[in-house]
């Protein structure tokens, strides 16, 4: 896989996933939000890919809430993009975290059987973040819901003037 890297708006990116997934969240009268810092600028990277990395987390996101909201925000930190799902969901079991980004891993047997899935998109979502030179990690209680973070750079592959 390689990346095709391009001029993109962070804040147009975040509003498309939402707008894509919004049926879902009203058809389970789950509000959902997305939102982005004000003065976010323009970004260069693959747009596709991190339009699927975010798809990939909301999605997850909205199958695991049953109930309360689901908030995709991105804001800029330096020269970083850092990019944030968060959920009132089910939330994920400490001692499982660190297996959710392996490959046809899931949070426990249950969850397979009770919401379906092969436990490809946090492992693909994983590799595409690092494929931009960024990381994914995940915030979790059980009964409080998660957040999933990943950071990429605000422009992938080109030099920053200091």
């Amino acid at each position: 896989m390689e990346l095709s890297s391009t001029e993109y708006a962070p804040r147009d990116t975040v509003e498309t996933v939402r707008a894509a997934l919004q049926p879902l969240a009203t058809e389970k009268g789950l509000a959902f939000v997305a939102g982005a810092q004000a003065d976010m600028p323009a970004a260069f990277g693959d747009v596709k890919r991190i339009t699927q990395c975010l798809t990939n987390l909301a999605g997850n996101a909205l199958k695991f809430t049953m109930q309360g909201q689901v908030k995709i925000w991105v804001e800029r930190q330096g020269e970083t993009l850092v990019y944030r799902v968060s959920d009132t969901g089910t939330g994920i079991p400490q001692d499982q975290l660190e297996n959710i980004f392996v490959e046809f891993r899931q949070a426990g047997p249950s969850i397979t059987h009770e919401f379906g899935g092969t436990g490809l998109g946090l492992s693909i979502t994983k590799k595409f973040v690092e494929m931009h030179g960024g990381r994914i990690w995940v915030e979790s209680a059980v009964g409080q819901g998660s957040t999933f973070f990943f950071t990429i750079p605000l422009r992938l592959g080109q030099e920053q003037l200091a």
